[in-house]
């Protein structure tokens, strides 16, 4: 069975190289999935996240300030190996959980 993105992980993808970009990064890393796994604050990975009481803005703001960069980012932006890793992790979690899509709660 071949497994797709949807929409919302296919958003998300884009968000987190929109987020790389944004603090001049040249790679997207599990650091840019996370931030655009929670750029929107309604779905269900920040609801997961809340009821862990994480403060949502708190953890973008520490993130943000770890990777930031003066750097002017590369057109190609790659994903480094943690975030293929997490990747493939989600299309595995997809497969395991019978999903015939890989939405977002499998990239969590």
């Amino acid at each position: 069975m071949g497994y797709r993105f949807s929409k919302q992980m296919k958003e998300i993808i884009s968000f987190s190289r929109d987020e790389a970009e944004r603090l001049g990064n040249d790679y997207i890393g599990t650091e840019h999935l996370l931030l655009g796994l929670t750029r929107e604050t309604d779905n269900t990975v920040v609801r997961i996240l809340r009821g862990f009481k994480v403060d949502i803005q708190e953890m973008r703001s520490d993130i943000e300030r770890s990777v930031k960069s003066d750097k002017s980012p590369q057109k190609a932006m790659p994903l480094n190996v943690s975030a293929e890793q997490t990747i493939f992790g989600a299309v595995s979690e997809a497969k395991t959980s019978k999903s015939k899509k890989v939405e977002p709660e499998h990239l969590i």
